[in-house]
């Protein structure tokens, strides 16, 4: 079976630090799959709370849904370790974003995971996806440079 590799954007304009709990570690003693995802989503919402929005799902009048989302595993993480959790805009489509992520431990620099998210606006009282809003293109232009890390 082939294997998809994600390629990750050159630049990521945010970053958080992150500690595997014991809830995230399986049975086989490291990291489960079904813990990455809600890893890179925690990221998700600090970036966007950062941008100045209260949470990450209404944004003048928009909410968010996830539409898609790839995952590649790298390498494997265990109880106590320390992730660095990076994000990076992969590109913005006329109603959606994508988003990048890449994960690595803290302490070798060795990568873990990279993620791909695919959000879309989406306007629940019409029931219909919607434009990506300006004040939040807005936002995202200002963040260009890299943030700083975030712990």
């Amino acid at each position: 079976m082939s294997r998809k590799t994600i390629v990750l954007p050159d630049d990521f304009i945010y970053a958080m630090e992150y500690d595997v709990l014991y809830t995230d570690v399986n049975s086989a003693n490291h990291l489960g799959a079904d813990r990455v995802l809600p890893i890179a989503m925690e990221a998700q919402l600090r970036f966007i709370k950062l941008l100045g929005y209260q949470n990450a799902t209404a944004f003048e009048d928009a909410g968010l849904i996830m539409v898609h989302s790839e995952i590649q595993y790298v390498s494997e993480a265990v109880y106590g370790d320390r992730l660095k959790v990076e994000l990076a805009i992969a590109s913005i489509e006329d109603k959606s974003i994508e988003l990048a992520y890449r994960i690595s431990h803290l302490s070798s620099n060795c990568e873990m995971a990279r993620i791909l998210t695919t959000l879309l606006f989406y306007d629940y009282r019409e029931k219909r996806a919607m434009v990506v809003p300006h004040t939040f293109l807005q936002a995202i232009d200002g963040s260009k440079t890299p943030l700083p890390d975030q712990t």
